[in-house]
């Protein structure tokens, strides 16, 4: 009601839990439709301007009934305009939803998205990329939707921009505590004309708690029954509120011991010592404020610290433990976010917006590499920084028959920085830098979005409820990349109040990083002898890195979706998605198997043969750490065989379709109970090109890729004081064909288990306790094993099947004051 109106409507959850609203069917002005659903309930609403909130009749009204109604925005991810019509599939999941799953943080979350895939970035990935190209650079969690890559989704924090973490361009979401967090909104669908670049796979927003009166406080002691992973997490939160303003502070502390190969049972193909799970050490904090500063006027401000500590060791061999031959790492990761609005209310249906963000991520890796015992120091410092103003107006252009036609328009300037420096002590030697540099990059961009009810309430017609049109575009101008326009429209059909169709297609980009504009051009000098196709036996000089000109990568999207609400079974809510991702530009290295390139005509462009000796010089003379020699004889610039431009470009292709499934249906029990089924399904194939005229090859449903399936499906029984929930979840199995004969890597289901009890009175009197019991993988499922050549890693897919183990944990939370 709240989307069709572009009312916003606010409540606790306390107030409403157990209860349903009837079905509603008619034309009704929105105060009319909520006083309809409030009936019998016991619910109470006020109605203000452009917010209604409901309580209950016994609730102590809080600021929620007293803040000025024409200063409250509406939080809508997809789109720029409030109560704008939803064309995409979006999976909303509130702060109880998570914790009713079993996850105590959003890094834990996002491993039960079935639109994520687990790889990329991600704490309980082998070290080093040795398990396909993911990886456990800062111990962080970063969304991978569709498994494009962690670059390729955007995740917003109360719709605005966050610093990158470590050199891909992911956000690392496990920053925000779960204390602060009212819920989180993810579009599965390319939004790039909505928010720029990154959003190829889809966007997340995670929106803060919008007001907080009081304090709560939460303690958490959990571990695993196979050995290590002992957690201790404690939060608070503390707000007020006042007439024309309000703040809330959380804070959070987490701690985790690591977990190592010689605690679980399927890794004993490892030294003991080697490190299965990081041990973390976390502290967060969110603070979140507004204020009325004259009238029509309000200033808004959300402000982010993280410290993160984390240490895993990477033993070289499983014949010896990591102080004799292997790498102990240590990253240190601070990060920080400011963000302050005005928003100014210039006439009743239109409102300007005022935003800047100011925001950093330093991840700060220091190294022990041991060989033969001996020590040998390193670093590597990513200092990732964010600097963001915009400007956007929205409101109101005319009135159709089907409703207001509303617009969106803005733009504004980025600044993105980074700088790096990775650098190591040999034994015996002075601290050695092999690559240091500091870049920035500027954008500008503009956008537009329309939204156009062609028919709605007023003039509905038989099997034409509903249909509304939408269209959005945005220019983006990135500096040493170039310009990058992207459109996108969208459909929603609403057949009767049962039955909706929605459609999108669209255009998305992702601008090359940083890292990938900035890294050192690398040069090598390989024997003759390696490549076919020589019949003169002289050397090859082999270029790599950096060093070319990159442009944007692109996308193509379109979804189709079916929505269904029977008014036959209230609280019943059934959605079918199917999508296209088709990207291409992708940057990676364009040729496959080195050794012969010099007979493969794909790579005739790439391959210079018999260079002058002025042109090698040139060539070398472009190499910041200069030539390395592995051609057993001196250098001779007249007599190289050819010269093998290996660099990054944009050469790559990659798809990615499928469908996804979710199910909602809450039912009552009598009065004061209930119960609530859901479900989520996502089905994915995708493939790549490496690069043009070579085939393509699968990636879903290959070992360190995402599997075909995930799943997931609770049951939550609820009354006033308990709730019970039991989810299931399904990670399919995939396909090694790394070496003959191909083998299938098994599956992996496990059940969570929550319980919940709450007492005190919610009219204030006794303070309010709840106690959660968690169990987490409570039939201690256990990880597929795969065939390893080196027995050093992990024997499992660690990029999609987690090591933990069953994990038994206790919450107390209660209300402070």
């Amino acid at each position: 009601m709240s989307r069709q109106s572009g009312k916003e409507i606010i409540f606790t959850s306390e107030a409403v839990q157990g209860r349903s609203a009837p079905p509603l069917h008619g034309t009704y002005t929105a105060d009319e439709a909520v006083r309809a659903l409030l009936k019998g309930t016991g619910l109470v609403a006020q109605f203000r301007k452009a917010v209604i909130i409901i309580r209950g009749r016994s609730e102590t009204p809080d600021i929620l009934t007293g803040r000025p109604a024409d200063r409250d925005s509406i939080v809508v991810t997809g789109s720029r305009i409030k109560g704008a019509p939803a064309t995409s599939p979006t999976t909303v999941s509130s702060r109880d939803d998570i914790e009713r799953q079993g996850a105590s943080d959003l890094g834990g979350y996002i491993k039960r998205v079935p639109q994520n895939f687990s790889g990329g970035q991600n704490p309980s990935v082998a070290g080093g990329g040795a398990q396909g190209n993911n990886n456990n650079v800062s111990s962080s969690s970063t969304l991978n939707l569709r498994g494009l890559g962690p670059d390729a989704t955007l995740t917003l924090l109360n719709g605005h921009r966050l610093a990158y973490d470590a050199l891909a361009q992911g956000v690392d979401i496990s920053a925000i505590p779960l204390v602060a967090v009212d819920r989180v909104e993810i579009v599965a669908d390319g939004a790039s004309a909505l928010y720029g670049s990154d959003a190829v796979g889809g966007v997340a927003n995670i929106i803060l708690r919008p007001e907080f009166d009081g304090g709560e406080f939460t303690a958490r002691i959990g571990s695993t029954t196979g050995g290590g992973g002992r957690q201790v997490q404690i939060s608070g939160i503390t707000g007020t509120t006042w007439m024309d303003g309000g703040v809330m502070v959380a804070a959070d502390y987490s701690s985790s011991d690591r977990i190592n190969a010689g605690q679980r049972r399927y890794a004993s193909t490892m030294d003991p010592g080697a490190t299965l799970v990081p041990g973390i050490r976390q502290t967060s904090v969110v603070v979140a404020g507004h204020q009325g500063v004259a009238d029509r006027i309000e200033f808004r401000l959300d402000g982010t610290f993280s410290h993160r500590n984390s240490r895993y060791d990477n033993p070289f061999l499983n014949t010896q433990a990591v102080t004799e031959n292997g790498l102990r790492s240590n990253p240190v990761v601070r990060s920080y976010s400011l963000s302050p609005s005005l928003t100014v209310a210039l006439a009743p249906d239109w409102s300007l917006d005022v935003s800047g963000t100011v925001a950093g991520s330093k991840a700060d890796l220091h190294s022990r590499r041991y060989s033969a015992s001996i020590e040998a120091p390193g670093r590597l410092i990513y200092d990732n920084d964010l600097r963001a103003a915009e400007v956007g107006l929205e409101g109101v252009l005319t009135r159709l028959p089907g409703g207001n036609v509303k617009l969106a328009a803005g733009g504004g300037i980025r600044s993105l920085g980074l700088g790096v420096e990775v650098s190591n002590t040999p034994p015996g030697s002075a601290r050695l830098v092999t690559e240091q540099f500091e870049t920035r990059r500027g954008v500008q961009f503009a956008y537009g979005e329309l939204a156009v009810p062609v028919f709605g309430a007023e003039n509905s017609r038989p099997f034409l409820y509903r249909l509304d049109l939408t269209a959005a575009g945005r220019f983006e101008h990135y500096e040493a990349v170039g310009s990058v326009a992207t459109p996108k429209l969208g459909l929603r059909y609403a057949l009767s109040p049962d039955i909706a169709v929605m459609g999108s297609w669209g255009r998305s980009f992702k601008a090359p990083t940083l890292y990938q504009q900035n890294q050192i051009r690398q040069g090598v000098l390989l024997p003759g002898a390696m490549f076919s196709a020589n019949p003169g036996g002289l050397p090859v000089l082999l270029l790599a890195g950096g060093g070319t000109p990159l442009r944007a990568e692109r996308a193509e999207t379109w979804t189709a979706t079916l929505s269904l609400t029977p008014r036959a079974a209230p609280g019943l809510h059934l959605q079918a998605s199917y999508f296209d991702v088709a990207y291409k530009d992708r940057v990676a290295v364009p040729i496959v198997g080195t050794s012969a390139a010099l007979d493969n005509p794909l790579y005739a462009d790439l391959v210079q043969r018999a260079p002058s000796a002025a042109v090698v010089e040139a060539e070398i003379a472009r190499l910041p750490q200069g030539l390395s020699n592995y051609s057993g004889a001196d250098l001779d610039t007249a007599n190289i065989a050819a010269i093998i431009d290996a660099t990054d470009r944009n050469v790559a292709r990659q798809t990615a379709r499928g469908v996804d499934f979710s199910a909602r249906y809450k039912f009552m029990l009598g009065r004061a109970q209930s119960i609530e089924l859901t479900a989520n399904t996502s089905y994915l194939t995708s493939r790549r090109q490496v690069a043009e005229g070579l085939p393509f090859s699968a990636l879903a449903g290959t070992i360190f890729n995402p599997p075909h399936w995930r799943m997931n499906g609770g049951i939550t029984y609820s009354r006033a004081t308990f709730e019970a929930t039991v989810f299931a979840n399904y990670i399919g199995g995939n396909r090694d064909a790394r070496t003959l004969p191909e083998v299938g890597v098994g599956s992996f289901t496990s059940l969570d288990a929550t319980l919940k009890y709450t007492s005190g009175d919610k009219s204030r009197t006794f303070p309010r306790t709840e106690v959660l019991f968690t169990i987490v993988n409570l039939l201690n499922e256990k990880p597929a094993q795969i065939r390893n050549s080196d027995l050093s890693l992990p024997p499992y897919d660690s990029s999609n099947y987690p090591a933990t183990g069953r994990q038994i944990s206790v919450t107390l939370r209660t209300k402070v004051w």
